[in-house]
Order: C-alpha cells, then sequence, then structure tokens
C-alpha cells in the first residue's frame, strides 16, 4: 500500500527538525509550527527575488537553556524541517532505496525487526538513525535490540517500541533505505575511525612541527 502520510506543513503542524550543528548530525526532534516566515532574498547578480521560507517552531522534548520548564522555540530553515514520518512501515529487501510503503494494523515498532535494519531509535529526546547490531529475547520473552550508531560512535540496548524504520523524506517522497550487512557496515565504521585518528595525529603532528621551527 502506498504512503498516505500527510506531507503539507502549516500553522501548527506537528513536524520534525533536525540541528544543523555538531553532535546533533542524524538526529530528528518532534515539534510543533508556531508561524511560517517568508523572507525574499537577492536569488542571483541580477536582484532577482527568491522567497527563502523558514520556520518558528516549539520543540516537544528540547528545552530552554535559561528556563528548563519552557520549551526550546527558534527559528529554523525550511531545508531542516520535514513532516512526520509514515508508521508502520515496510523492511526494504532490496538493494537500493525506494519509495515507502506501508502496511495495515501495528507495526513500524514495537519487535519486527532484524540485524542489519536501519532505524530510529528514540534517544536523548529524539530520533537517531542506527543499525541494529544484535538481536537477543530477555529473561520475560522481550526482544531487546543493541542498534549501533556512527555520529557518535556508540551503542545502546533498546526495545521495539523504541525503534522505527528509518525514512528519508526526498523530492517530497518518503525514502526507505535497504538493510546492511552488519559486518561491512561495522568494517566501515572501524576504518572511518581509524583515519579520523590518523587525521587528527597528523594535524597534531603539523602543528608540533611547526611549534619547533
Amino acid at each position: 500500500m502506498a504512503n498516505t502520510t500527510t506531507t503539507t506543513i502549516t500553522t501548527g503542524s506537528t513536524v520534525e527538525v533536525t540541528i544543523n550543528e555538531p553532535g546533533f548530525h542524524g538526529a530528528w526532534y518532534v515539534a510543533t509550527i508556531q508561524n511560517i516566515l517568508e523572507q525574499n532574498t537577492p536569488k542571483n547578480k541580477t536582484k532577482k527575488l527568491n522567497n527563502k521560507t523558514s520556520y518558528l517552531v516549539k520543540y516537544h522534548t528540547l528545552l530552554k537553556e535559561d528556563d528548563v520548564f519552557q520549551p526550546l522555540t527558534e527559528v529554523v530553515d525550511s531545508l531542516f524541517v520535514r513532516p512526520l514520518p509514515p508508521g508502520n512501515v515496510c523492511r526494504n529487501n532490496d538493494d537500493n532505496v525506494k519509495v515507502v510503503e506501508v502496511v495495515e494494523g501495528d507495526g513500524g515498532g514495537g519487535g519486527g525487526f532484524e540485524v542489519g535494519d536501519v532505524v530510529d531509535a528514540y534517544h536523548r529526546d529524539g530520533w537517531w538513525i542506527g543499525v541494529v547490531k544484535s538481536v537477543s529475547v530477555d529473561e520475560g520473552g522481550v526482544k531487546k535490540y543493541v542498534v549501533l550508531f556512527e555520529n557518535p560512535l556508540e551503542e545502546f540496548e533498546f526495545e521495539g517500541c523504541k525503534l522505527r524504520f528509518h525514512v528519508d523524506w526526498v523530492d517530497f517522497r518518503w525514502m526507505v533505505p535497504p538493510k546492511k550487512d552488519i559486518r561491512v557496515h561495522c568494517m566501515y565504521i572501524f576504518f572511518r575511525l581509524m583515519l579520523i585518528k590518523l587525521t587528527i595525529f597528523g594535524i597534531l603532528f603539523d602543528y608540533e612541527s611547526q611549534k619547533l621551527i
């Protein structure tokens, strides 16, 4: 069945917002649109105007730094705002990204995940992208999922109710990525981490060398 989730964003809409700052890559936070702001900006040297949209949003889970009892509100560019993702997303068993399909009834969370599934985990007040690394069952018969995050590099255990299949909002369509080979994914992350460490070492080494001159 095709995805029928609402994709129109208006004042009062519940949306998800990603924060364009280090440490927040891949995380989405639920918010409500408080106001839609239009701004005419020069598009090029001919001085043609380009309508730029931004939103005043109020987060549901993020709070103000100076008043922890009040939800955080801020103006964000439309590039960092998307509609709420659909529920009951079908797993993508193909090798390529494809348009989301949804299923009737319960799904998209609660226990139907497999090793290699690309998921969002509800973590630190938002939804963070990760990959299911392992699945286990506790003494009470409840499935537990270890999710491997890439940024920052860490892993945590979740129950199925805290997970959903990851989807991306691309050209006004929801797209779902294929499963990952967890062994290949772990190797990729390992070599990426080593590259980062080597890069940092190289920067420090060059700095020390310059300092000695």
